[in-house]
């Protein structure tokens, strides 16, 4: 058994629970990944620790409470926030959140997630968590690991992925259904390989992830889509029929054939390679694997060949439904959907765009420029419209340097021109609002002078030829 380092950023943390705990007589334990990252030498998070009451106390019951209130209480920290129907409670130390918890079992309404928890033996507990390589206990006063599956430590060597319960796999999974997906991700992020009980486990229990939140869910995703080759994990769930129960408008684009000149994969696995292409951005791995929703329903086959008119219009409309649906958050939302809207503009530059065309372009894609010109890069794979994204870009840092990029921002207040023109409030000043908006994007060095100038001489001819 190799040593256990410590964080250097866990060291005093953990000091202070081990010190506490032999002082007040409580066994303690870290739990769960965080021994697992110890062991492979990751770095580990969401410090968990397990407290049991020593046999001479009367803390049996709620023994991580009780003692989390202990440490509180000793360093003078925040008074736990306290879950007394689970036996747990979370506490702040030295600026990061620890768990406290009890051994516990749980038992499981057929259709629901939320369990009945009674107080276990440490064993009981072991066997009541997902996987073996996430059963593993650290016992604080020896720095002794516990492997109370008698498997964890031997899969954590040879990759393996392993339900801590194998005869009854089957149950652990519908107990708790995103135990699919999160070994589908743990797969992807460890390298790890699924046992074969447990693979069929989870394809069997797949329709029970319906009775999971869809918030669950959308963190799993997001935790899926920031890791290296994300399309392995897509593509394990479309195996097992799990893609088509979170996100069916994705396994629709299988088999749904593109031009040849310009793709040589159906939707889907294009899409896929899309994904990987892009970087670690979560709203840019989103909007790479939405990209081309829109497809599905813009498809059109004729005798010319096969088209997608305005997909990237109808695939921003359906993305926000999916976003919606996994509450996603209003600011997330919107930042993918003005990607996925704008991904097919860089396409469409030429050597004709004006510099004030450009400054629309800009404009339009507002603060996602970035993403935008980077799912288009990665949308373009291996074809030759690369040379398009480099003159596009070098095109906007030479308007940026000479400050010639972006209007002026409300160059003339609305309060200025009802001053300027003698006029009260109205939807007149929106509209000249825009007119100065256009104006700048033509010319964006204009004075404000200059501006009103022309201003006056387009309200006057107005009222000449009304």
């Amino acid at each position: 058994m190799k040593n256990i380092a410590i964080p250097k950023n866990h060291e005093s943390i953990i000091y202070k629970i081990s010190t506490t705990a032999k002082e007040n007589n409580f066994e303690a334990y870290i739990v769960g990944g965080f021994v697992r990252d110890l062991l492979l030498d990751r770095e580990p998070k969401d410090l968990d620790v397990m407290v049991c009451a020593k046999k001479d106390t009367l803390y049996e019951h709620l023994a991580g409470i009780n003692f989390s209130k202990i440490v509180a209480n000793k360093y003078k920290l925040l008074e736990p926030v306290v879950f007394e129907k689970f036996g747990t409670s979370k506490l702040f130390i030295d600026c990061q959140e620890v768990e406290f918890i009890m051994p516990r079992k749980e038992y499981y309404d057929s259709n629901s997630r939320n369990p009945e928890t009674q107080p276990a033996s440490l064993k009981q507990d072991a066997l009541r968590r997902d996987f073996t390589i996430n059963a593993l206990f650290l016992r604080l006063d020896d720095m002794k690991i516990l492997d109370l599956t008698s498997k964890g430590l031997i899969d954590l060597k040879n990759k393996i992925i392993r339900v801590t319960d194998p005869p009854n796999a089957e149950i652990i999974f519908r107990q708790d259904p995103l135990r699919i997906l999160r070994a589908i991700r743990q797969s992807l992020q460890l390298g790890f390989s699924i046992e074969n009980e447990t693979y069929d486990a989870m394809k069997i229990s797949v329709p029970r992830i319906k009775i999971i939140s869809h918030e669950r869910v959308r963190d799993e995703i997001n935790k899926i889509l920031v890791e290296i080759n994300p399309s392995k994990a897509f593509m394990s769930m479309d195996e097992i029929d799990l893609l088509d129960e979170i996100l069916p408008e994705i396994t629709r684009l299988k088999n749904l054939e593109q031009p040849s000149k310009y793709h040589i994969d159906d939707v889907f696995a294009h899409s896929l390679k899309v994904l990987d292409r892009t970087s670690n951005d979560v709203v840019l791995r989103m909007a790479a694997l939405l990209h081309d929703i829109g497809k599905y329903s813009t498809h059109e086959k004729t005798a010319k060949g096969i088209s997608f008119h305005k997909h990237d219009t109808e695939g921003a409309k359906e993305a926000e439904s999916i976003l919606k649906r996994l509450k996603y958050s209003r600011e997330f939302i919107k930042k993918t959907v003005t990607v996925i809207q704008n991904h097919m503009y860089p396409k469409m530059y030429s050597d004709n765009w004006t510099d004030s065309a450009v400054r629309r372009f800009v404009k339009k894609c507002g603060n996602e420029l970035n993403l935008i010109m980077q799912l288009s890069k990665a949308d373009y794979g291996r074809y030759s419209y690369t040379h398009k994204l480099t003159e596009l870009n070098r095109r906007i840092e030479d308007l940026k340097s000479k400050n010639m990029l972006s209007p002026k921002s409300e160059l003339i207040s609305g309060e200025e021109l009802m001053e300027i023109f003698n006029k009260p409030a109205g939807k007149w000043i929106q509209t000249t609002k825009n007119t100065i908006e256009e104006m700048l994007l033509e010319n964006p060095i204009l004075t404000k002078e200059e501006v009103i100038e022309v201003i006056k001489k387009l309200k006057n001819e107005k009222r000449r030829y009304t």
